[in-house]
């Protein structure tokens, strides 16, 4: 295996986390005084946090990879545990930015059709569903490149994994091979999405392509996408996604026809460089302390609102749904907003501001009216309005 290179949004957030562990040190004594405010939580699982996927489809369920390197599955509307999973892992090799399974917050996940699909150091594993039990595991060779990605996805009965610069989609049923991209015509990198019959995954040396879920045929490409880090949204038949050139307030938003890859609309020198996400013809774009909204079909601005700093070290997180938005900060708040307005709705808070520096992330998803938020406090649910 080959050492990755290291990753610029890992030193820019090393270099963030540092100055978090100044604030901790400093606000902890305030903290400790001031009485929690708690959003409308549904549930609380102080055991499972970490990575959270909610699959759509007819087997309904909440998973989630922890930081304990399990995999678990639980009921969304009561919290409560259906199995448990603890995930075939080998001690990784030739790392030289010091990843951990803490830092990542546990292994990558992706639900879907049936199955449940982790990735680890011994390789890709499928579970299935209801019951937790494996149906079928392939050896990834360049393990090393994984943990930098957003893979795997499933959908269109496919799972969709980048290992040696190439897409494979395996049978999510038996996990045969079905197709495998062509890494001499273009490397890719895995950061990846899925939607409905399309799959999209970026260029190792720029680029977005977009293939056939079931053939892996190409459908196009478009070359005005650069340095693509996180996977793109897709809404409403528009493709959203963003990328940063390195310099303050050099950030780019686009929008592509899913259909044809054309820029539907294109946002420059934008004063964020986070997290993105979409919902109800709204793209919500995050980085520090602001929140902006955009247009989905216009990319006009629709409204912007301030969003407290984390002060610890590790990354913010978004997500949006039923007129809500939802962040997440790396010292556990979670805060929501009116998506239509951006009005703040309320915020939840841990009952301690820990002054260590863990590096932390709050993942989230959320349907309908609720959200779900796992970090290392554990696994909560609440609703989208008090």
């Amino acid at each position: 295996m080959t050492a990755p290179r290291l990753h610029r949004r890992r030193l820019l957030l090393s270099a963030a986390g540092g100055l978090g562990a100044l604030a901790v040190v400093g606000g902890a004594a305030w903290w400790a005084r001031r009485d929690a405010v708690h959003g409308p939580r549904l549930w609380s699982s102080a055991g499972a946090g970490g990575r959270v996927v909610l699959p759509s489809g007819a087997q309904r369920g909440l998973f989630a990879s922890g930081y304990d390197g399990t995999v678990r599955s639980l009921d969304p509307g009561t919290g409560a545990v259906r199995w448990s999973r603890a995930v075939k892992a080998a001690p990784p090799v030739n790392r030289l930015d010091g990843w951990q399974l803490a830092d990542s917050g546990g292994w990558h996940l992706a639900a879907g059709d049936g199955v449940v699909c982790v990735v680890s150091t011994a390789g890709m594993q499928v579970l299935d569903a209801a019951s937790g039990e494996q149906r079928w595991e392939v050896s990834l060779p360049e393990w090393s490149e994984t943990p930098e990605t957003s893979g795997p996805v499933i959908g269109a009965g496919g799972v969709f994994a980048v290992h040696g610069a190439a897409l494979h989609c395996y049978d999510a049923v038996g996990g045969g091979l079905r197709w495998s991209s062509d890494p001499e015509a273009v490397a890719v990198t895995g950061v990846l999405a899925h939607a409905g019959d399309a799959v999209y995954v970026a260029g190792r040396d720029g680029g977005l392509l977009a293939l056939d879920a079931r053939s892996g045929a190409r459908l196009w490409t478009q070359d005005a996408v650069v340095a693509l880090e996180a996977p793109p949204v897709i809404h409403r038949g528009l493709v959203h996604l963003g990328y940063s050139g390195g310099q303050p307030d050099s950030y780019t938003a686009l929008a592509l026809d899913a259909a044809t890859g054309q820029v539907r609309w294109q946002r420059r020198w934008l004063p964020v460089a986070g997290p993105l996400a979409a919902a109800d013809r709204t793209v919500c774009l995050l980085s520090g302390d602001r929140l902006m909204a955009l247009d989905a079909d216009t990319g006009d601005t629709r409204w912007t609102a301030g969003v407290p700093v984390g002060t610890g070290r590790g990354m913010s997180s978004m997500t949006a749904a039923d007129g809500t938005v939802y962040v997440g900060t790396n010292d556990d708040r979670l805060f929501a907003f009116d998506l239509a307005t951006g009005r703040p709705r309320w915020r939840d808070e841990p009952e301690q501001l820990k002054s260590d520096t863990e590096y932390t992330r709050v993942f989230l998803t959320a349907t309908g009216s609720t959200v779900f938020s796992g970090s290392r406090a554990g696994l909560h649910a609440l609703r989208s309005a008090v």
